[in-house]
């Protein structure tokens, strides 16, 4: 029996015995995955066991629950195929397995100290990131009671999401999680419900000293929540009056744009990039420059003479052209789902963290030349304004 039928016969006898605490597969064969762990754990749903995977991204976990039969053949391929590594947890031992470099595994087994214990209920709910809830109040999202507002679910969804995003930024980058203290600009802030939260979270729940600005063109707006900003004691939470374009802030170390529309995207991002911004988080609005910038190119016609798919199509071009300027400017750009679809359209997310890494700028602008060329988009906006 060699070292991987020993490590899986370990993994079978453990579910058999129900003594299987955990299982994680890390070191992933493909250095481009976007997983970068999987957490595999055992639950009770109605009252019969499933496995319960949690894939580990870089700014988020999705979790996964699965029959033991589906999910015992799932882990034999993702051990065999995409990871390097697998430790699995029992109540008495510690099993790992490691792929080496020839294709043979290393196998090792250990005695556990009595701490682990085989748990089949469902996790904890997620302790709260939010220290305060009187904001949300005065926002409209919850009643005076605490409860959520009948329309204000998926809001409360989001801020709760946008929340997590941060803080699972902040902690795999301890360069910039320790810059204190933090200028951060939110241009175009809206009602405030995210920058609300962000300031709650930072300054109530981190502890961090920061200054905290949002941008807003409209005057009623910016007055409402500077009331509100006040009533609550955020004290270095401030709204002022102005347009993406037109605002001047300096030395600002985190930019964030949510919702902007259209080329305002491209207006934040000029900014940060001009500022030096440690992390720039866009999530963006409308794509229309892009789309009337497209000519007909005989590579995509036949998905440009339907207008809806034209529409997606410009949207797809549009972020991936920014998150390349980014990257051509010493940023790490990453782009992801804010939020599920049934809750917002406007769901993508660009984060860019700024890095002292090498550019590789002929290659990256010859991948923007190329997507521009082989989609017929004669500009891009943002590339314009910083040229």
């Amino acid at each position: 029996m060699d070292n991987f039928e020993a490590f899986m016969r370990s993994f079978f006898m453990c579910v058999k015995e129900d003594t299987f605490a955990r299982l994680t597969l890390s070191k992933p064969t493909d250095p481009t995955s976007e997983v970068k762990k999987l957490i595999i754990k055992m639950i009770l749903i109605k009252e019969k066991r499933h496995f319960s995977f949690v894939y580990r991204y870089e700014t988020k976990d999705i979790t996964k629950n699965y029959d033991i039969e589906e999910g015992g053949d799932s882990i034999i391929q993702l051990i065999q195929t995409d990871f390097g590594i697998a430790n699995l947890f029992t109540e008495l031992n510690h099993f790992s397995l490691e792929k080496q470099d020839n294709g043979k595994y290393k196998f090792k087994k250990q005695k556990q100290d009595g701490s682990v214990k085989a748990t089949r209920s469902h996790d904890k709910q997620k302790k709260s990131l939010r220290s305060k809830d009187d904001y949300l109040k005065a926002l409209g999202i919850l009643n005076q009671k605490g409860n959520v507002q009948k329309d204000k679910g998926d809001k409360l969804k989001q801020v709760n999401k946008y929340v997590e995003i941060i803080d699972g930024i902040l902690r795999k980058n301890e360069s910039l999680d320790k810059i204190d203290p933090l200028h951060i600009v939110d241009m175009g802030s809206g009602k405030g419900y995210l920058t609300f939260a962000l300031y709650d979270y930072l300054a109530n729940t981190k502890g961090k000293k920061l200054r905290l600005q949002g941008i807003e063109m409209r005057s009623e707006l910016v007055s409402i929540c500077n009331k509100i900003a006040d009533k609550v004691k955020f004290d270095h939470l401030t709204f002022e009056q102005g347009t993406i374009e037109e605002v001047q802030p300096s030395s600002i170390d985190v930019l964030i744009a949510l919702h902007a529309c259209d080329t305002a995207t491209d207006d934040a991002i000029l900014k940060g990039i001009q500022s030096e911004a440690s992390l720039i988080i866009c999530a963006p609005c409308c794509h229309k420059q892009v789309r009337k910038a497209m000519k007909d190119a005989p590579a995509v016609s036949p998905i440009t003479q339907f207008g809806i798919l034209k529409e997606r199509q410009a949207e797809l071009l549009t972020d991936t052209i920014r998150a390349l300027i980014l990257e051509l400017y010493g940023y790490k750009a990453h782009i992801f789902e804010f939020i599920s679809s049934e809750h917002t359209g406007k769901n993508l997310m660009i984060t860019a963290i700024k890095h002292k890494g090498k550019v590789d700028k002929k290659r990256i602008q010859k991948e923007i030349d190329s997507i521009k060329t082989t989609f017929g988009i004669e500009e891009h906006y943002l590339e314009n304004i910083l040229s």
